[in-house]
């Protein structure tokens, strides 16, 4: 499991004080990139060598609130890898207290960066990318 850790922003939080619930996404999105960056490779690299990860499908749970500057972490984990798609867990909680505020799931899969057409071919993750495939493995995911 791997923790990403940082405090709620003023910007995240809506009238009523507490992030808001599109705000989620974009956290655990950043949670990702950086388990991603520290784990396989950095996520701009990969782009600038022509693979770009999609979301396919994302759930999400709301069990409490965050507010404005409450520290919080993301328990990011690799559910599955099958190649050409992967499945990640979320878990947020609120440091001060412990309580547990989240839980979402995402499912990507590997594409070639393909401009701006609607159709995104599928990229031999393993062939393209032989160590980082490796490293994904060696997850044991």
């Amino acid at each position: 499991m791997f923790c990403y850790r940082r405090r709620v922003k003023y910007y995240e939080t809506d009238r009523m004080g507490v992030v808001h619930h599109s705000n989620y996404l974009r956290i655990v999105e950043e949670a990702r990139l950086q388990w991603c960056n520290e784990k396989i490779m950095d996520y701009g690299q990969l782009e600038k060598q022509g693979c770009i990860i999609p979301v396919q499908s994302a759930s999400e749970n709301f069990l409490n609130y965050l507010r404005f500057d409450d520290p919080f972490r993301v328990e990011v984990e690799l559910k599955e890898f099958k190649g050409i798609k992967m499945t990640f867990s979320y878990k947020i909680y609120n440091e001060d207290n412990e309580v547990l505020c989240y839980t979402g799931e995402s499912s990507h899969f590997f594409a070639k960066e393909n401009g701006n057409e609607q159709y995104l071919p599928y990229l031999s993750f393993r062939k393209d990318f032989p160590n980082e495939y490796k490293k994904l493995k060696e997850l044991g995911a």
